[in-house]
C-alpha cells in the first residue's frame, strides 16, 4: 500500500494541515536567532513549510525525508522561486539523523513528530541544537476535555500520544525545553489548505489506478474518513505549534 499511499500525497502541496501565514508567525517568535541561521526541517514532505521559510529570511535549511519524489517535487519549486535562503535536501531517516551534535540553531517539524512520537523526537533531536537553540513542532492537539468517544477511539488508535496543551508543554519541560509559545492552527489550515486540495486530486488519483481497490482504499481512509471526523469533531482538536528553547 506504500506506493498508492505515496502517489497520493505526492500530487499535494501539503502532507498534512497546515498554513505559512502561521508557520512565519512561529518563526518571528525566534527572537535570538543567529543571522543565518542554520535550520533542520524534520520530516518536511514536498516542503511548503520549508519554502515558507526560506521566503522570510536568510538561512540555511537542510530538509530531510526519507521519499526521493517528495524532496524531488520540493527542489523543483525551490527552483522557481528566488529564495532569501538556501534550500538542500537529504534523503534520510528521522529516527536515524545523520548530523553532528550542536549542528543547527533551529529545529522545524510540521506535522511530522508523530512519526517519532512527540516526546521521542524532542528528546533525540536535542542534541542536534545549539545551546540556546530552538525546536518549533506542531502536533496534534485535544482542544478540549469533553472528548466525544467517537473521536477519541479515532485518535487514540491512530496516536496513542495526543494529549491536551498542558500535557504537551510539561512534555516539553520534561525534555529540557522552556516553552516559548504555543499557536493554534485556524480551522482553514485543515479544510481550505488541506482537504481540499485532497479532494481537488481525488479522481484523477483514482483514474490513474484506474479505480483498483488499493486506491480507493486510500481514498477512503485518508481522506473520506479523516475528513468526515473533522467536519463533525473539528472544535475538539487541532494542530498546535509548539515552540521551544533549549
Amino acid at each position: 500500500m506504500t506506493d498508492y499511499f505515496i502517489e497520493f500525497y505526492k500530487r499535494l502541496d501539503r502532507q498534512g494541515p497546515g498554513d505559512d501565514k502561521y508557520t512565519e508567525m512561529a518563526f518571528r517568535m525566534l527572537e535570538k536567532l543567529p543571522p543565518n541561521p542554520r535550520i533542520l526541517d524534520v520530516g518536511c514532505g514536498t516542503g511548503s513549510q520549508t519554502l515558507a521559510l526560506a521566503r522570510l529570511a536568510p538561512c540555511q535549511i537542510t530538509a530531510v525525508d526519507v521519499y526521493d519524489c517528495l524532496l524531488n517535487k520540493l527542489k523543483e519549486k525551490a527552483s522557481k522561486e528566488n529564495l532569501k535562503g538556501v534550500i538542500a535536501t537529504l534523503n534520510a531517516s528521522m529516527f536515524e539523523l545523520p548530523f553532528a551534535e550542536q549542528q543547527f540553531d533551529l529545529i522545524w517539524s510540521e506535522g511530522s513528530i508523530y512519526i517519532m512520537g512527540f516526546e521521542k523526537g524532542l528528546r533525540e533531536w536535542k542534541r542536534f541544537l545549539k545551546p540556546g537553540g530552538y525546536l518549533v513542532a506542531s502536533e496534534i492537539t485535544w482542544l478540549r476535555k469533553d472528548i466525544p468517544e467517537e473521536i477519541l477511539d479515532f485518535w487514540n488508535a491512530a496516536y496513542p500520544e495526543i494529549g491536551t496543551v498542558t500535557q504537551k508543554l510539561s512534555v516539553a519541560e520534561k525534555c529540557g525545553y522552556q516553552p516559548l509559545a504555543h499557536l493554534t492552527l485556524p480551522q482553514y489550515g485543515w479544510q481550505k489548505n488541506y482537504y481540499d486540495l485532497m479532494e481537488a486530486q481525488k479522481q484523477d488519483y483514482l483514474n490513474m489506478y484506474g479505480h483498483v481497490e488499493e486506491a480507493r482504499q486510500v481514498v477512503a481512509s485518508e481522506m473520506e474518513l479523516e475528513m468526515s471526523l473533522y467536519r463533525k469533531y473539528k472544535d475538539y482538536y487541532s494542530y498546535v505549534f509548539y515552540v521551544m528553547q533549549c
